[in-house]
């Protein structure tokens, strides 16, 4: 308990100290001695714990709850109080409902229900707690240098960084105590700190932008806890539970725990970006890149699939389970679809982490051993290879001024590690032997298995965006083009550590995951749907991909020798004219200079992104209609 106790308060701890830390070198030691000793603790944890499930009861800590309901209390009072200064009236409307539906419950309802076990931890969980406690440490100390330089390069922005490093740890602890705590008010209040982090992280800048879109993240955010709030006060107050699995337990055999779960549902689809709430995620792309690395990997929309994996035995075949698993394939494929006519780098990944959350809540929804098996397990590639991407385009972005696709090829001669990176995070996402496409791969199999076709068109043809956007990023990464100007910028030893650390990663659990396979997830599948299930990996010849991952990885090294000795006579290109001797600009049939251009095509023509939006956004809009209408009319059958 007491390491458990340590993981929870230690990042809170530095967080509270980061916010009245000043100077560089402080923060540095402060921020890499936490960071290894978050990462330290989260494997211990693992360790300590991998042969059993850890329980603990937490009822005689009652005032723990005391304290939980007065800083929620407290934050909602501030949401309310900067709400109304801003003129975002709806998020003070949330937070004042939820202030109202707090105190009626806990004076009235809760001190009468006894929660069994407040933590329990398993392998799913000790499974996040490594995400979290690695991915997100490392983020942590990438962003040590980063800061500097956007600080740096952004004078005009308020330097706030105690309050950057702060949150970061605060997210951290908060995301630890959701994927430990079993208590469902201890659950939604972690929940409820996360929304209220990100508010903060997305509006670092204090830009006009910047306070749009936290405000927009926010609404939504807090708009779902809301209902997250609903379902847990309609379950504690009717069936006198408070613990989220022995609510899991007693089954789908009363029409209020199907409403309960659709409330709970929504919020997972909120805090995970799935359409109609993916807005907020891709406003969040203004804030500096450790913020959108901590949201889209290690927490934020993690906490979000998370729940909706732990809710899925009571999915499937429901009004709420075909509402999930529809909502989950459309959001897949408009969000890969709409990723193709993108050029900036952010904006790819954002759209790129909605399509794969869509995949992640589409296999909860229809909950088979299968479908849940690939859903884990693309948890686990996304997180490690998505954050890889985030960091090494904002050090790219620093490197040669702009985070465009087009502006990356020929970045081979200017860091050949970025480039390295950028290549091993992107072909971390589609390229095999790597865990994202075995995961799909087994995504699609359970589909089938299950009769879902419709989901199945939607996964096969979004996959085949997928292809097509990430190779177009990784020709530009090849690319052996002419480079007019270099710039200077060399990366910082922290950028360093989190980058090699990450690829290492990427890289080391594409070799090892049919052990993360058997020893985490079937482990986890099998405990919680007491069946034997053999996962995918088990049935195919893993020493193929081994080969394969030597092929990709060792024989480019073999080649090193041989590539240096090769040399290349530097000449001008050809560019269907006479080169005017920039390799950039040619003369024309008419004697006029014509620049050269090659970039890569993004059908904007064909994909009206607005447009796609606005639609699915309806459809989605009207799919949770029909879901909570159909789970209502069985409550009043």
């Amino acid at each position: 308990m007491l390491a458990i106790l340590v993981l929870l308060l230690f990042p809170l701890v530095v967080g509270g100290i980061l916010l009245f830390t000043r100077g560089q070198k402080s923060f540095a030691y402060i921020i890499r001695t936490s960071s290894i000793c978050i990462i330290a603790l989260s494997i211990f944890l693992i360790v300590k714990n991998f042969e059993t499930i850890y329980k603990f009861n937490l009822s005689q800590y009652e005032f723990v709850k005391y304290i939980v309901l007065a800083i929620e209390i407290l934050i909602s009072l501030y949401i309310i109080y900067i709400g109304i200064k801003n003129k975002s009236y709806l998020v003070s409307i949330f937070s004042g409902i939820q202030i109202l539906v707090l105190l009626w419950f806990e004076f009235s309802k809760a001190h009468e229900i006894v929660v069994k076990d407040g933590i329990y931890i398993d392998r799913l969980s000790l499974l996040m707690i490594g995400i979290i406690g690695i991915v997100g440490s490392l983020i942590c100390i990438y962003s040590i240098e980063y800061m500097k330089d956007y600080q740096h390069e952004h004078a005009e922005i308020k330097d706030r960084r105690p309050m950057f490093y702060s949150v970061l740890f605060i997210f951290l602890s908060a995301m630890f105590g959701l994927v430990i705590f079993n208590d469902m008010s201890l659950m939604l209040f972690c929940w409820e700190i996360t929304s209220f982090c990100s508010f903060l992280l997305i509006g670092y800048s204090k830009t006009k932008e910047a306070i749009q879109n936290s405000f927009l993240a926010l609404v939504i955010n807090v708009g779902g806890g809301l209902c997250f709030l609903i379902g847990m006060v309609i379950i504690a107050s009717n069936f006198g539970i408070m613990d989220f699995n022995t609510f899991l337990s007693i089954g789908r055999n009363s029409k209020l725990i199907e409403i309960s779960v659709f409330l709970m549902i929504v919020a997972g689809l909120t805090k995970s970006a799935q359409m109609p709430f993916s807005k907020w995620l891709l406003g969040a792309m203004v804030a500096p890149t450790p913020t959108s690395a901590i949201l889209h990997s290690s927490t934020m929309v993690k906490a979000g699939v998370y729940l909706i994996i732990r809710l899925a035995p009571m999915l499937g075949k429901t009004p709420t389970g075909i509402t999930v698993t529809v909502i989950g394939g459309i959001t897949f494929f408009v969000a890969a679809l709409m990723a193709v006519t993108q050029s900036d780098a952010k904006k790819i990944l954002a759209y790129s982490t909605i399509s794969n959350l869509g995949l992640i809540v589409a296999c909860a929804g229809i909950n088979t051993a299968e479908a849940l098996w690939a859903a884990i397990m693309l948890i686990v590639f996304h997180a490690i290879a998505k954050s890889l991407l985030f960091l090494s385009v904002g050090s790219t972005e620093h490197q040669i001024g702009s985070r465009n696709v087009e502006d990356m090829d020929g970045l081979f001669k200017i860091s050949n590690a970025l480039a390295m990176f950028l290549i091993i995070g992107i072909a971390g996402m589609f390229v095999a032997p790597f865990g994202m496409l075995i995961s799909k791969w087994a995504a699609m199999k359970a589909f089938l298995d299950s009769g879902n076709i419709l989901i199945i068109l939607f996964l096969a043809y979004g996959s085949t965006v997928t292809l097509f956007f990430w190779t177009k990023w990784m020709g530009k990464l090849l690319a052996n083009a002419h480079i007019k100007k270099v710039s200077d910028y060399v990366m910082m030893i922290d950028e360093k550590i989190s980058l090699y650390s990450l690829s290492a990663m990427v890289i080391i659990v594409c070799a090892v995951h049919p052990l993360i396979s058997r020893d985490f997830v079937t482990a986890y599948i099998n405990s919680n749907m007491h069946i034997s299930f053999v996962s995918p990996i088990d049935r195919i010849d893993t020493t193929i991909i081994m080969i394969i991952l030597l092929i990709f990885f060792i024989l480019p090294i073999i080649l090193v020798p041989l590539y240096r000795r090769y040399r290349v006579k530097p000449t001008s290109v050809y560019l269907s004219g006479q080169n005017t001797g920039d390799n950039e600009s040619f003369y024309g049939s008419m004697g006029e200079v014509r620049q050269m251009e090659l970039k890569n095509w993004y059908m904007e023509k064909y994909i009206e992104n607005a447009r796609i939006n606005q639609i699915t956004f309806w459809i989605c809009v009207v799919g949770l209609i029909l879901g909570f209408g159909l789970a209502l009319g069985g409550v009043l059958l």
